[in-house]
């Protein structure tokens, strides 16, 4: 079986590939009003921001009341796609350090949420809900890309297999 930092890696790979292709797409692309889940694509990317965090920091173990204080750290990017950007590649090289200090990602942990109550889950499958997250919100900008006008970009995971297949030979 696949394990979980590969498909944080596909996560992150699938993440990169969104944010230069809206590079490549006139400027005010990322930030046009569209009817959608979200009002614009920069705001789909900033909430992912946002909940990558949060996971990163459940996975950590940090108290939930002290990650909805801090989860606003990331307001200052609103509408500023480079500064998301920088959030997200900031959150990949934490999601690193944090495997690097794992030695079994399959470990049960307990988290706590006020209304929800407690969950005894693996750090395994908190990961997989980060990448399902992700991919699920890739496919809304595939969406208001496509309502606005411009292709989206592939990220499909077997496009992350055949990439990282053809870096290997």
């Amino acid at each position: 079986m696949t394990d979980a930092k590969q498909f944080y890696d596909y996560h992150s790979w699938a993440n990169k590939r969104i944010f230069n292709h809206i590079e490549n797409l006139p400027e005010e692309t990322a930030y046009q009003e569209v009817k959608s889940v979200f009002p614009s694509v920069s705001d789909v990317l900033l909430h992912m921001c946002r909940a990558d965090y949060i996971w990163l920091n459940v996975l950590s173990e940090v108290a939930y009341q002290e990650i909805i204080d801090s989860v606003g750290k990331f307001e200052s990017a609103q509408g500023d796609i480079a500064a998301i950007k920088q959030h997200a590649s900031e959150l990949e090289a934490q999601y690193h350090d944090f495997f690097s200090r794992q030695i079994d990602l399959e470990q049960t942990f307990s988290m706590k949420h006020p209304k929800l109550g407690t969950l005894e889950t693996t750090y395994a499958d908190i990961i997989l809900h980060v990448v399902n997250h992700g991919t699920y919100h890739r496919g809304n900008v595939t969406a208001m890309l496509r309502q606005l006008g411009h292709s989206g970009v592939p990220t499909d995971y077997v496009y992350y297999l055949y990439e990282k297949s053809e870096s290997k030979g």
